[in-house]
């Protein structure tokens, strides 16, 4: 990576190209893949980024859309449709299946928008459609109805992540991505937690105190991307936005592609893995492990919180290490956590479980985003990651169908052996993966 380093090539003043001859020099290869803002410009690691006025707003939008998608599609949804309207589980399923589809469906097109445009610029009007889509919730009751708002709300909020992560890695820097990614990271871990839980304890036979909260909170999203937007959160300091060209989008994709398919096996199989243990979680600590739902609950928070407060100093140690370690610890650590889980019983030993799980998810994330931004051109970061992400979205849709049926039909600690055993090939595959590999800008 040339990004900050004495004797570096200078800055080019145009948009650095994509899809060169392969005869070009190494130099020329070099500032196809580089970041438009080198890491000297922008504000620096964890401190001045938690001081920074756009950092805060990055992690407040995230924070307002997963409260409401957790609290909606979670908590609220599934009770008031089968209880209050009297629905199927299936027709709720279809519901929130329809969310999460729009989410990864349209997160390449949003992140296309980001490079364009500018992250705060498409911020708003998707917030603006995501809250639209909220306040008439409470009020209709046809199942086309609520599906078509919950589909809309999915097409919102898939612009929040390829904007907050492009944006929040543009004002770091290269070199401090994993600080800038762990911090919208943070906010994602603690609303979208917070979010079923609260709702769920507002909810009980008093769903209009839920709706209401949950119309407030998505509120917030849209009014910080207007002062995004208008500029009111940005320092004069700031490194500018340098929006793409519009042509060779799929040329980069294309390109990007073939150079890290190697990481494409991670980006499915961690969000498999863990769209397995969803659906059985709930009946595996019900009816395996005797617990009551309040002391699941507090079970589930013991590990999110494991994981909230590792999170930002891992991503420090990232951003000074190798990532190739601490990935590949992490995956290892969670492949041993997840069978610990499935044969282990109740007790305090369920409490050392669940924390080792949320430890290695904490290793996982800061190095996987660095990993995966360090790899992206800069003026096409919003539309990679995007293409990404849905290639994520993918696992964790297909995840929750194989671990219920390998719960039901092969066996209640089946989904944790399986989950493991994945878990340890992608460990041993990236552990046997050239070091170099794993270096920022590499793959020319």
């Amino acid at each position: 990576m040339t990004d900050g380093r004495k004797g570096s090539p200078a800055q080019p003043s145009g948009i650095a190209t994509l899809g060169r001859d392969h005869g070009a020099t190494e130099s020329a290869a070099r500032v196809r893949t580089r970041s438009l803002v080198p890491p000297t410009e922008g504000i620096g690691e964890l401190g001045p980024l938690l001081r920074h006025p756009q950092m805060w707003g990055f992690a407040t939008t995230t924070a307002s859309l997963e409260f409401v998608r957790g609290g909606l599609f979670i908590s609220l949804l599934p009770l008031y449709l089968s209880n209050d309207l009297g629905w199927r589980v299936s027709a709720v399923g279809l519901v929130v299946s329809g969310q999460y589809l729009a989410d990864t469906l349209c997160k390449i097109p949003a992140g296309w928008l980001v490079d364009r445009f500018g992250p705060w610029r498409v911020l708003l009007p998707f917030a603006v459609v995501a809250a639209l889509a909220i306040y008439p919730m409470a009020r209709v009751h046809s199942l086309a109805a609520i599906l078509l708002l919950a589909v809309l709300f999915g097409a919102g909020t898939s612009i929040n992540w390829p904007a907050s992560i492009s944006g929040s890695v543009h004002l770091g820097g290269i070199e401090h991505r994993a600080s800038a990614t762990s911090i919208v990271f943070l906010a994602w871990l603690c609303a979208g937690g917070l979010g079923p839980v609260l709702i769920n304890f507002l909810s009980g036979n008093h769903y209009r105190v839920a709706f209401d909260l949950i119309a407030a909170v998505v509120t917030i999203a849209p009014v910080v991307a207007l002062l995004g937007g208008t500029g009111l959160l940005q320092r004069r300091d700031d490194p500018p936005w340098q929006p793409s060209p519009p042509q060779k989008a799929w040329e980069a994709i294309r390109e990007h592609l073939g150079r890290m398919g190697w990481l494409i096996p991670g980006m499915f199989v961690q969000m498999l893995v863990l769209g397995m243990l969803l659906p059985i979680m709930a009946p595996f600590a019900h009816t395996h492990l005797h617990l009551s739902q309040p002391v699941y609950g507090l079970v589930l928070a013991l590990g999110g919180a494991v994981t909230v407060g590792f999170l930002l100093p891992v991503g420090r140690l990232v951003d000074r290490t190798d990532p190739k370690a601490i990935l590949v610890g992490g995956f290892a650590l969670a492949s041993l956590a997840i069978v610990w889980l499935g044969t282990g019983h109740a007790g305090w030993g369920l409490v050392g479980r669940v924390g080792l799980l949320g430890l290695s998810y904490a290793l996982i994330l800061p190095a996987w985003n660095s990993l995966t931004v360090g790899k992206i051109s800069s003026d096409r970061r919003g539309l990679l990651l995007g293409v990404f992400m849905a290639i994520e979205g993918l696992g964790i849709a297909v995840g929750p169908a194989v671990g219920g049926a390998l719960y039901t039909y092969v066996g209640f600690r089946t989904p944790f052996f399986c989950a493991a055993a994945v878990l340890a090939v992608i460990a041993l595959f990236y552990l046997v993966t050239p070091r170099e590999r794993f270096q920022a800008g590499q793959g020319e």
